[in-house]
Formats: structure tokens, C-alpha cells, sequence
């Protein structure tokens, strides 16, 4: 049978709209989807920001903040999810199932509410850079570091309805197919930090360390999938690391040095984590640690595809294949360069 999922997602901004945007044709937008037709409708400006009930029942969601970590006095306890949602979009996934219970499997609704997400990435995408507006963003997956984890933040509802009537599907016991999700939270709540380091920064430096900052800076953007982003802070920061090296151990300007660094036929991983170290305090990441350096190597590697070409990619040379960089991947990266920028520190 024939079926469309009407999936919408509640967004924490309004959308850039016009009077426009509720005259046809362009409060519709059709997309093609790893092969599945998406039918893109950003609400109109008259619109119920919660259509149905099961939207309704969304809104009454209560969040409770809960933490084992020190809070505050007079700290709010929870909020409501009805104050997160700005503003909605949604999306209607055309397919076919065998039977209307085919429906309520896990993976089936997954792979709709991909296809819906991704359809409404591409017309929020396209807002964004039409409008040169970057406040409007994307629905990203977000990465935890602490649980190896993708969370989606967005509040959402999925509804099937039987193509041909446009009815909703119901189950044996009358009830609509149809589920709501919240979406998951970031916590307000942040790890502790011992005011000691924040005190050792301080003194070191009316900044905190440029490396450090630009593995902040690259944990953050692999979090929301901005992987490019994050590979070009990670590369730079293995780079400045092996500077701060060179200046703490007083060798700049040095004649060999300079001739490592300069090594046309190397790495960049192969110059300045092998050849430069093992030169300056006869020891080496190659040596201590292969896993970190592949990773440093791979880095900049990518870091250079993306910088070049806008392309995500690294050639293998051992093969002499172009390897797409995924988020699993890049998430490897950098844990390896991390730690690659943590043993040179303390050399």
C-alpha cells in the first residue's frame, strides 16, 4: 500500500519569511532524497504551530534538568518544550509498505524521518545562503564525545497517512499511527572545572594556549557535524603545536631544522612528528604511538582537500584511492591528534 509520513520539525527560530511564503508556488518544494520524494511545506504565517494532537501532547513536554554536578541556587528545576519551539517545518515522505504495521517498526520510521530530515536540511540550507543569514541552521545529529553517541536535538512528530484517502493510518485498537519525540537536550549543565587550571592558564597568558583553543574549537564543530570545519581547526592545531616545539627548544632558524621542514618528498606528519622530533629530542610519534601519527598524517592530508578542492577526502597512498572522510572517521582523527599534540607538549 501507498503511504506518505508527515513528519514536523519544530525549530528554535523563526524562518526568514515573507508574505510570499504563503502564496503558491512556494509554500511547497519538492526534493529527490536518496531516490524517495520529499514534499518540503515551511508553515505559513497562519498556521497552528501545532497541527494535530499528538503535536498538542508535544508541547506539554516538561524537561527536567537533573544533574550530580554542583548547580546554583534558584535554578530553574525544568522548562517547557512549548518554549523551545519557534517555529515549524514539514516534510511528507512518499513510499509504499506491505501492510499498515510495517509501519510501526523502528527501522522503517527511522529511515522516513531520515529522508524527511534530510529534505528539510536541503530547503533550510538553501534559506541560509539565499538570505546570507548564518543564524539559520541546519537539523544536525549531535556527537557526544562522553558516549560515542548522535543525538538529534530537534522536537519532532511523524503521522502516516494512506495516500489515496490522505486519511491517517490507525491501528486495530482505532489509534493513529503516529509518534512524537522530543528530541534530545544538550544539558545547561557543564563539566566542572577546577578553578586551579583556569588560575594556571591565566598566569601563563592573558590568552589561553592557541592549540588548545583550536581543539575546543575542533571538538565543537565535529559535535555538529561541521566536519570540515573541525579537520582545518584540528590540522592547524597539530601545526602550531609543532612550532610552539621548535621555539621552546630554541632551535628556530636552525640550518637542519629548516632543511627538515622544508623536505619536498615527505609528509607533513613524516617533517614535523618524526624527522623533526626525532632530530630535536631523538624521539618519535611514528615510533611511540603509530595509531596518533596515521591519524595526524590523515588529518592534514584531508585538511588539504578541503582547503584546495572543498572536498572531505584524503588520497591513501598506499592504494592510491581517494577515502571519504566520515563523521566516525573524523572522530578517530581526533582522538589521535590529540593526543599526537599532548606528547609533543611534553617533550
Amino acid at each position: 500500500m501507498k503511504v506518505v509520513a508527515v513528519v514536523q520539525v519544530y525549530l528554535p527560530y523563526f524562518l526568514p519569511r515573507t508574505s510570499g511564503w504563503s502564496e503558491p508556488p512556494y509554500y511547497q518544494h519538492h526534493f529527490s532524497v536518496e531516490g524517495q520524494l520529499v514534499n518540503v511545506h515551511p508553515r505559513k504565517a497562519d498556521e497552528r504551530l501545532f497541527p494535530t494532537q499528538i503535536d498538542e501532547q508535544l508541547a506539554r513536554v516538561k524537561i527536567k534538568i537533573e544533574s550530580e554536578l554542583i548547580i546554583p541556587i534558584d535554578a530553574p528545576a525544568e522548562f517547557s518544550l512549548r518554549d523551545r519551539c519557534m517555529d515549524r517545518i514539514e516534510a511528507q515522505v512518499n513510499g509504499e509498505v506491505t501492510a499498515w504495521d510495517e509501519c510501526t517498526k523502528p527501522e522503517v520510521t527511522f529511515a522516513y524521518r531520515r529522508l524527511a530530515l534530510g529534505a528539510c536540511n536541503k530547503f533550510l540550507y538553501h534559506c541560509r545562503v539565499a538570505g546570507d543569514d548564518p543564524d539559520v541552521g541546519g537539523l544536525v545529529w549531535h556527537y557526544s564525545f562522553d558516549d560515542d553517541r548522535c543525538y538529534f536535538t530537534f522536537p519532532h512528530s511523524l503521522i502516516w497517512y494512506d495516500a489515496e484517502s490522505r486519511e491517517p493510518l490507525r491501528n486495530h485498537e482505532g489509534r493513529i499511527l503516529g509518534v512524537a519525540q522530543p528530541g534530545s537536550f544538550r544539558s545547561p549543565v557543564r563539566a566542572p572545572v577546577e578553578l586551579s587550571l583556569v588560575q594556571r592558564s591565566l598566569s601563563t597568558s592573558d590568552q589561553p594556549s592557541l592549540t588548545s583553543a583550536l581543539l575546543v574549537s575542533a571538538k565543537e564543530r565535529m559535535v555538529v557535524d561541521q566536519l570540515g570545519e573541525g579537520i582545518v581547526n584540528l590540522a592547524s592545531a597539530c601545526e602550531i603545536a609543532t612550532t610552539r616545539f621548535i621555539d621552546r627548544k630554541g632551535v628556530n632558524g636552525n640550518s637542519n631544522v629548516n632543511a627538515i621542514l622544508k623536505a619536498q618528498k615527505q609528509s607533513f606528519a613524516e617533517r614535523r612528528y618524526h624527522h623533526l622530533t626525532l632530530h630535536v629530542s631523538g624521539r618519535s610519534l611514528k615510533v611511540e604511538d603509530a595509531e596518533a601519527f596515521d591519524c595526524v598524517e590523515k588529518t592534514y592530508r584531508t585538511r588539504n582537500s578541503v582547503a584546495h578542492g572543498g572536498v572531505l577526502s584524503y588520497k591513501d597512498f598506499n592504494s592510491g584511492n581517494t577515502v571519504e572522510v566520515t563523521r566516525p572517521m573524523a572522530i578517530n582523527f581526533f582522538r589521535g591528534c590529540e593526543r599526537a599534540i599532548k606528547w609533543i607538549e611534553c617533550l
